[in-house]
């Protein structure tokens, strides 16, 4: 119930809102109240109900009707404070809410909850000290996602407007070709033109030479034969013509552009499933470590140092173990590949794999994940293969090995000298988060990790 609909506490007065509250005598008063209390209790907090402020603490119950009782219970299975009426043993419409809840008085939880409250200002603590750098991380992640944003759709314009070239140079060379077809036949714009004048010149010829014919024993000789040599001429022409129609009349023009609808539909859906937008497989693209808990043993203690944060230096004495997780988890469905590179090292005892993020240094810290040890290639694991210098086939270590991790098939397999000789693991289990993980035993020994 809203603080503002309540109403005054004066007897007299229940049927009128209550415009003020006093924490002190714990109180709801109405206007007429207030002035009366202003004057006989002038060092009391008052409350302005009519305010934006409708919520505060005020001791007492905010159940409708439980107004007037004060809150001396707390319900654990709600994690509330109560009154009586709240847990009372009959429940019915106003009462009862937390009749069958875990119920104790408030001097009970009293302990539990000042613990708590430790716990929580231990925990705001801890994080004050890098929660300015995770924000700013989070900024540069942000700036990086919209760089990637921007540049993915360049790329894609990119893509595209070469798909658009290629079709565009496709269509013109069909044109050309088109061209280049119709250039062959014998069908001319040339022939078009003389063949439309041949019906008209063919009846003056016939008339001229009709006409030679006739005069022929009136005319000398010389100019009969002239007439007779321009209508040859003539007549040449033609027979150009004419035998080009014939010509046209005989050739079967068939040219067509053949593309079925089967193809055309192809290449359709081609383009409609053309592309991909997805995660590339570098996710450990940046490694970030997570430094194991240094304070197991005291003689285990040790430290990890190295300029960048995917080298790793081991800095605390030969024999104990150091173990250093990657904060990056993999994701399932997933192939990571990545690449352990050793700067500097005594006797390669180094061990490399995976290993869930809950890995515990300890004795046996190989127990906790899936190694390869690159002093020797030999593997080593805990459950469910129980492996403790298993050897194998695999090539031995110069610098670097690089690591694959399939999250489908739950597989890992060590590439040495870039010989691949398939999966070393498989079927791991997947139902916990996996990271990548480096073990280091001789003091200043040095990897480099690097996704590729």
């Amino acid at each position: 119930m809203d603080n503002h609909l309540k109403k005054c506490s004066m007897m007299d007065h229940t049927e009128i809102d209550a415009i003020t509250f006093c924490f002190e005598c714990k109180i709801y008063m109405c206007n007429k109240c207030e002035n009366h209390h202003s004057l006989l209790f002038k060092s009391h907090h008052l409350y302005n109900l009519d305010k934006d402020l409708k919520e505060f603490f005020t001791g007492f119950c905010n159940e409708e009707k439980h107004y007037y009782n004060e809150l001396k219970y707390f319900c654990r299975t709600h994690n509330q404070l109560c009154c009586v009426a709240c847990i009372s043993k009959i429940k019915d419409k106003e009462n009862g809410q937390h009749k069958d809840c875990q119920v104790c008085s408030i001097d009970d939880i009293k302990e539990e909850k000042k613990t708590k409250l430790e716990e929580n200002i231990k925990y705001l603590n801890s994080i004050s000290n890098t929660l300015e750098q995770s924000i700013n991380e989070l900024k540069i992640m942000h700036d990086k996602l919209n760089e990637n944003i921007e540049g993915l759709k360049i790329k894609i314009q990119k893509d595209f407007t070469r798909i658009r070239n290629a079709l565009n140079q496709r269509e013109d060379e069909l044109f050309e070709e088109v061209n280049k077809k119709f250039e062959n036949l014998f069908i001319k714009d040339e022939l078009i033109k003389k063949s439309e004048k041949f019906p008209n010149k063919l009846e003056i010829f016939l008339e001229q030479g009709s006409k030679i014919i006739n005069e022929w024993n009136n005319e000398k000789l010389h100019f009969l034969i002239n007439e007779c040599l321009n209508f040859e001429r003539n007549i040449l022409d033609i027979k150009n013509v004419y035998e080009g129609l014939k010509k046209c009349k005989l050739e079967k023009i068939n040219i067509d552009f053949i593309l079925e609808e089967k193809e055309i539909n192809n290449i359709l859906q081609i383009i409609k499933i053309f592309g991909k937008i997805d995660k590339k497989n570098d996710n450990i693209n940046n490694f970030s470590f997570l430094k194991c808990q240094d304070n197991i043993e005291i003689s285990r203690k040790y430290s990890l140092t190295g300029d960048k944060e995917n080298i790793i230096t081991k800095t605390s004495k030969t024999g104990s173990y150091t173990g250093a997780l990657c904060k990056n988890v993999f994701q399932k469905n997933e192939e990571y590949k990545w690449k352990i590179k050793i700067l500097k090292t005594k006797g390669k005892r180094i061990y490399i794999g995976v290993s869930p993020t809950d890995f515990i240094i300890g004795p046996h810290p190989t127990k906790y994940g899936w190694y390869l040890n690159c002093e020797n290639s030999n593997l080593y694991s805990g459950e469910p293969y129980n492996y403790n210098s298993k050897h194998t086939n695999l090539s031995q270590i110069n610098e670097e090995v690089i690591v694959v991790m399939n999250m489908c098939k739950g597989s890992l397999k060590f590439i040495i000298n870039e010989e691949d000789k398939g999966d070393s693991y498989n079927d791991i289990p997947l139902d916990k988060p996996i990271s990548p993980i480096v073990i280091l035993i001789d003091k200043d020994d040095c990897v480099e990790i690097n996704s590729c």
